[in-house]
């Protein structure tokens, strides 16, 4: 895992590069879609920490590749991922019996990038996840130009011409075109 110890942050701060494998990060091995993601080579982390008291400023760079499927042409391509991030690790609360809080707050914008760390660490994987799984495309395109499928037969129009007749007269939505809208009353 992805962890900086908070005793070695000096007073220029702590620069850590890391690879860690991708399926050692869950978050990664539970990204929904039909089409599993895929990495195919190991996540870069340049990650900088500075320290003011218990509070810990960490600014990050992440690199990763991963083998997914187009969403117009369906072929599996590598999408390279680049992402900055920046966030705030402070002590969790603790309760005065010892244990640590666990009720539900909402927070606020400026609390989305924090991290609550316990002991002498903070743990950065789930962060470095959580900041993979937000680069990657909701709707991946193998390129921007990508032609997709024929949608009657299938053929992939990238490679070649479907024979299909392109004014499609069976359309739902064929009956519209005579539709008219009665006059108004004046």
């Amino acid at each position: 895992m992805i962890r900086i110890h908070i005793g070695s942050i000096l007073e220029n701060g702590l620069d850590l590069v890391q690879t860690i494998a991708a399926d050692r990060l869950p978050l990664l091995n539970e990204i929904p879609g039909e089409d599993r993601v895929v990495f195919n080579r190991p996540i870069q982390a340049r990650i900088h920490a500075t320290r003011f008291g218990d509070t810990v400023s960490i600014r990050g760079t992440l690199s990763a590749q991963a083998r997914i499927s187009c969403c117009r042409c369906l072929k599996p391509f590598d999408l390279p991922i680049e992402t900055e991030f920046t966030a705030t690790a402070i002590p969790r609360k603790e309760t005065p019996s010892g244990t640590e809080e666990k009720e539900e707050i909402e927070l606020t914008p400026e609390e989305m990038d924090v991290i609550h760390y316990s002991g002498d660490h903070i743990e950065l994987g789930e962060e470095v996840a959580q900041q993979i799984i937000m680069d990657i495309p909701i709707k991946p395109l193998c390129r921007e130009t990508c032609k997709g499928l024929c949608s009657r037969c299938g053929t992939d129009l990238n490679i070649s011409t479907c024979q299909c007749d392109q004014k499609r007269k069976d359309s739902p939505f064929a009956a519209l075109r005579t539709f008219s809208f009665p006059n108004k009353p004046k």
